[in-house]
């Protein structure tokens, strides 16, 4: 049996061209997006972390190089502290009477700070410990305390001998140098304040302890406000300070004190002139790398699928694949979701185009016969007898019936189309059916109907006019080639409503079971068949999430209907 209303039992060759443009499209070669294609996000974070890494690096490297100079400075001014220790002990030795202790100019060494030297390992190195980010900015020393008490005449008497050396010293190095006897009475120093006391410089205290001590200090300009402090040139604001003991048998007989303000980032800097035009040009050409790479991954993708939209706008059909380098998932998807839209456009284009050569062959029939029939009462009604008249406006009501089935349908299948499930929509299936069977008795259509019995309910998703739509199609279709009495059964699974429709009539061939759902395909053409019940049925079920099939059946016709259920 073939019917408008009928389902196919196996799928058809040529696919709904209206569900390819509605079916999620799921390519391959999104896959990649979870194996290791970048997300977009991440690609630009990642940029800009580069850009951002360029200066900060540079500020960095900066700092380091600032520290580098503070501790150049420091190892400097160890090296000097060593020079006039060694001096201030030779000119003791020198000025000193055989009669004379060492205990009456000195003190011991603290225990904490005792060091026994191996005389074959007489080596005492002392690296640089500095570190401007790490050790604290104290503030300015302060001048030098009056006191009464009097250095020992020895330590003054080596003072003197080695003040001329110290002031040559200084204006080369340009380190200030103070040396204090063991109870921190300067003896000697490059700013002639001989005589008073650093006692209280916490520095000088613990190198006449025995210890050496290094220590950053503000200049005395900056903390008093008459020079602003420089947050990128930090040194030229800060002064080092070594504080070392004249240690003489283990015992510590003056402390040297120098200070000197390191080199400026500025200072250091004046020479390399081609090492910053190297720096900068490096910086330029990472810069243009990034630029390229985001051409080549973001606009290069984005500008070919712009390209591509216009072609699609343009309509041009077949041209537009993914991407072959997507490079980001978002792209990747992009590109497959524009290469599916224009897939759908294309399948949409023509199923229209096929859909109005077949609905303009469709109308084109019964019109001509009506245009036919009117030409001839028109031109021969005064001769007809009306047995012929007769029949020629029954031709025309025939026809004009016809039509009106036609846009009927065509209607009701372009709301299908379109249609989206109404959110909570569903229906009790049971009752329905319980109610459209005695429809059909009080109209006298029999249905052998098996399964209710057992059912109390059983509520599928979908809503009662588009239930009905698609079971009176179908009992329709079965009632209209059935010999004997069309028969329906019903039962559930766990998750769907099964519906079997089933009569005894002719059957449909093998050859036209595939086109069974095309529109407008009909073996009933004669009896008004309009071939737009059975795609309708098809669409309503697919809508909803259900499916039908035209299974084998010897002797008539059965179709399967399967329904989600919902559960409340």
């Amino acid at each position: 049996m073939l019917t408008d209303e009928t389902p196919d039992p196996k799928p058809s060759e040529k696919p709904n061209p209206v569900a390819a443009t509605v079916a999620p499209v799921t390519p391959v070669r999104w896959r990649h997006r979870l194996f290791g294609r970048p997300r977009l996000s991440t690609l630009l974070l990642a940029v800009n972390l580069i850009l951002l890494m360029a200066p900060l690096s540079g500020i960095f490297a900066m700092r380091l190089y600032e520290s580098a100079l503070i501790r150049q400075t420091e190892t400097g001014l160890q090296s000097q502290a060593a020079f006039v220790a060694a001096s201030f002990r030779a000119a003791l030795q020198r000025n000193k009477e055989p009669v004379l202790a060492f205990e009456e100019l000195s003190h011991p060494v603290a225990e904490e700070f005792l060091v026994e030297i191996d005389p074959e390992k007489p080596w005492q190195p002392r690296p640089p410990t500095l570190d401007l980010a790490r050790d604290p900015l104290l503030a300015p020393p302060g001048a030098p305390q009056a006191t009464k008490v009097k250095p020992h005449w020895l330590a003054e008497a080596a003072g003197l001998d080695i003040g001329s050396v110290l002031m040559e010293a200084h204006y080369v190095t340009l380190s200030s140098v103070r040396v204090v006897d063991h109870k921190g009475i300067i003896v000697a120093s490059t700013i002639a304040n001989e005589g008073m006391s650093l006692r209280h410089l916490p520095e000088v205290a613990q190198s006449l302890r025995g210890d050496s001590i290094s220590i950053l200090r503000q200049k005395a300009e900056v903390a008093e406000g008459n020079r602003r402090f420089n947050a990128f040139e930090r040194a030229s604001g800060i002064r080092v300070y070594v504080a070392a003991p004249i240690i003489m048998e283990n015992r510590v007989v003056g402390a040297v004190l120098l200070g000197r303000t390191p080199a400026t980032l500025r200072e250091a800097l004046r020479g390399k002139t081609r090492v910053l035009f190297m720096a900068s040009a490096f910086l330029i050409f990472v810069a243009a790398l990034v630029s390229l790479f985001m051409g080549a991954t973001i606009s290069g993708p984005v500008s070919r699928l712009v390209h591509q939209s216009k072609q699609v706008v343009q309509g041009r059909r077949g041209i537009v694949e993914p991407l072959q380098h997507p490079v980001t998932a978002e792209i990747a998807e992009l590109s497959e979701s524009v290469s599916a839209m224009a897939t759908a456009l294309s399948a949409r284009a023509e199923y229209i185009s096929d859909f109005a050569a077949k609905v303009s062959h469709e109308f084109k029939t019964p019109l001509t016969s009506i245009q036919g029939a009117v030409e001839l009462l028109r031109d021969h009604a005064s001769s007809m007898d009306d047995d012929r008249r007769e029949r020629f406006l029954a031709n025309i009501a025939d026809d004009s019936e016809r039509l009106s089935r036609l846009v009927t349908r065509l209607l009701e299948l372009a709301r299908a189309d379109v249609m989206q499930p109404e959110p909570g929509g569903q229906s009790d299936l049971v009752g329905f059916l319980r109610a459209l069977v005695d429809v059909y008795e009080d109209h006298g259509q029999a249905i052998d109907v098996t399964g209710l019995e057992a059912m109390d309910e059983l509520k599928v998703v979908i809503v009662a006019d588009n239930l009905a739509s698609i079971v009176r199609n179908l009992i329709d279709n079965a009632v209209q080639h059935a010999r004997a009495t069309p028969r329906l059964s019903i039962h559930g699974t766990p998750d769907s409503a099964v519906l079997v429709f089933s009569d005894d009539g002719p059957g449909i061939s093998t050859a036209n079971a595939g086109r069974i759902f095309d529109p407008f395909f009909t073996t009933d053409r004669e009896t008004g068949g309009t071939g737009l019940g059975l795609s309708l049925v098809k669409t309503l079920v697919e809508v909803h999430g259900g499916t039908i099939q035209l299974s084998q059946h010897t002797g008539g016709c059965e179709f399967v209907v399967t329904l989600p259920r919902a559960f409340d």
